[in-house]
């Protein structure tokens, strides 16, 4: 729990940001003052499976303990501590390629995400709600929804692709930008220690003169922190670029609808002197219907109105796209002037290649959706509206398409993951999973299960029909797998598994009968509101039940108190869950259901080599 000194100075940082001019101070006081900030820190990051991962040494949050926090304080303090350089790997990329990846040492972990912590207090409050990259209570999903909510009416699609936005970070720029908000020059420099630190790939160090390492945890906010520039200056060309407060009525839907009211009219009068043939009234009725029709089928607005202006932009990371309520040449003008500040500004260019303007016909590609704004004939649908006192039902009509945004799966995603997880053959066969077959049957079910509702929950903006495909490919992949185990049909699998209109795999586990569904498409989650508060709410019980373990001064294996103690930790729960045979220390984590066990140095030392007695637990 944090103490209420640190609170209050966090709470100081987060209001003086929000004053214009104001720089905030004694950024790097707070740091060495405040080892519940640290532990905060620790937190956050010690259920990550990257907490027990090596960069260049053996260092990793494994033996956490007070005194390594206060020893991490005193260096900085001293002025003694360097981070040292990341450990290089590489990750594939969806097109073929490699990503570097640089994975820091333990105490540089811990440093960093102290160092976030504080720099998000700083730039939390000024960051534009257009961004939403790395950010707390924002994603993919909350940048598409704002997509679909606001950009109604946009005519072209601009995006627009940074050149390797993170290699090619200006150091000196980032350090200047930092400094527009920060007036804490020890602060500033340790984080120019971390941009310079360099990396080891192959055992062989490399400086770096530009960039921010992927992987190290403070790489994302420094990397908004860098793009918050361009949002400033995208603010500042919407201000320009929007005009008027709504279109002007459009003049054919304005004529449709006099028309009607004309005729109407003389229907009205005609049916009050009755001198007009029967035969000519419905006449007169029909046209009235059709002039209607068209009249319902044309936008309200002028989709040409020169006095209407909007621009629109929304930023994930390094990927953004910018929408336009005009012509096409605002498009181009708006472009070149983002291209120029890029380039004068914060030294970055553009990849001409994935960067274009399109049609809102034919939409964008953006964070795996296709971002698209049909222009299909508007139909008018029939739905009730509600009901008269007597208890008659009336009606009303909309236009299903107004120049609002769609959200689709772009085509083929769905038969390319099918195929990259083998669920099918290259002709799109359902086949078995070979590279299941040594699993279980309720490890095949819960694999298939989490990579099906990954996709479909990815996916849950976008209109549905193309999933129907990705759920009959796999279900059919999963009964097959699991007929091959079973030595039977696929289809006998299914049949037996089947119970109404679901399906379940029936297991013993400790000796009692349970059953684990399999997912279907109608299972898809909703938005995950609630889910991210009660994660929240967990994240900080879960630091102060940490805190009061470690600082308990008792060993959770042999009960020692007094001396030291380290926290250990262990990569996956799950991992020690599908071992046979368990060490007793393994026993005592599954049942807690935890990945952190506080031991004295002595238990420590004996579990890492494998030493560890079952007499101490006696």
């Amino acid at each position: 729990m944090l103490s209420d000194k640190t609170i209050n100075a966090l709470t100081g940082i987060s209001k003086a940001t929000l004053k214009k001019g104001v720089r905030i101070k004694h950024l790097f006081r707070i740091m060495t003052h405040s080892p519940d900030l640290w532990m905060l820190a620790y937190t956050n990051i010690y259920a990550n499976n990257g907490a027990v991962t090596r960069g260049i040494d053996n260092n990793t949050l494994d033996g956490m303990c007070a005194d390594r926090i206060e020893n991490l304080i005193k260096l900085l303090k001293d002025g003694r501590y360097k981070p040292q350089p990341v450990r290089r790997v590489y990750i594939p990329k969806k097109n073929g390629k490699r990503r570097p990846l640089g994975i820091p040492r333990g105490d540089d972990k811990l440093v960093q995400e102290v160092v976030k912590l504080l720099l998000e207090k700083i730039y939390e409050p000024v960051f534009s709600d257009r961004s939403h990259g790395f950010r707390k209570s924002r994603s993919c999903h909350t940048a598409l929804e704002q997509i679909q909510t606001v950009w109604k009416g946009t005519k072209w699609f601009a995006e627009m692709d940074i050149q390797g936005f993170y290699d090619n970070i200006d150091h000196n720029q980032m350090l200047l930008i930092l400094e527009k908000k920060i007036s804490d020059r020890k602060f500033i420099s340790l984080i120019h220690l971390f941009l310079k630190a360099g990396y080891l790939e192959n055992w062989k160090f490399h400086g770096t003169y530009s960039g921010t390492p992927q992987g190290g945890i403070c790489s994302p906010i420094l990397a908004n922190i860098y793009l918050h520039e361009l949002d400033e200056k995208v603010k500042e060309m919407i201000l320009r670029y929007n005009k008027g407060e709504k279109r002007r009525m459009n003049p054919k839907y304005h004529r449709l609808k006099k028309q009607k009211e004309a005729l109407t009219r003389r229907v009205k009068n005609a049916k009050k002197t009755g001198d007009v043939f029967p035969w000519f009234m419905n006449e007169l009725e029909s046209e009235i219907k059709v002039i209607d029709d068209s009249r319902r089928r044309q936008p309200h607005g002028d989709p040409h109105d020169e006095n209407y202006r909007r621009l629109h932009y929304v930023r994930y990371a390094d990927d953004f796209i910018l929408g336009f309520v005009g012509p096409k040449d605002d498009a181009v003008h708006a472009m070149s002037e983002i291209r120029d500040y890029l380039a004068a500004e914060l030294k970055l260019s553009v990849a001409e290649e994935k960067s274009g303007i399109h049609h809102a016909d034919e939409g964008v590609v953006f964070l795996g959706y296709h971002v698209v704004i049909p222009s299909g004939r508007k139909r008018l649908s029939r739905h009730k509206c509600g009901t008269t006192k007597d208890g008659r039902t009336f009606y009303g009509t909309t236009r299903s398409l107004n120049a609002q945004v769609a959200l689709r799966i772009p085509t083929g995603r769905v038969w390319d993951f099918c195929k990259q997880k083998k669920f099918c053959n290259s002709q799109g066969t359902p086949v078995r999973r070979d590279n299941l077959l040594h699993l279980s049957d309720y490890e095949i079910v819960s694999t298939i299960n989490a990579e099906l509702r990954g996709l479909a929950n990815y996916y849950g903006l976008a209109y549905r029909r193309p999933l129907h495909l990705l759920e009959q490919i796999g279900l059919q992949s999963l009964f097959k797998t699991l007929g091959n185990n079973n030595k039977c049909s696929g289809t006998a699998i299914r049949n037996r598994m089947k119970c109404a209109d679901e399906h379940y795999l029936t297991f013993t586990r400790k000796g009692k009968t349970a059953r684990l569904k399999v997912w279907k498409l109608k299972h898809v989650a909703p938005k995950p509101d609630a889910h991210d508060q009660e994660h929240h709410k967990f994240k900080a019980s879960g630091m102060v039940e940490l805190a009061e373990r470690m600082y308990a001064n008792e060993c959770e294996y042999c009960k020692k108190t007094g001396g030291y103690f380290e926290v250990h930790h262990v990569k996956k729960v799950s991992d020690i869950k599908r071992k046979n045979k368990k060490a007793l220390w393994e026993i005592l984590l599954q049942s807690r259901n935890r990945k952190t066990l506080v031991l004295c140095v002595e238990c420590h030392q004996q579990l890492h080599r494998g030493e560890l007695p079952s007499w101490k637990r006696d």
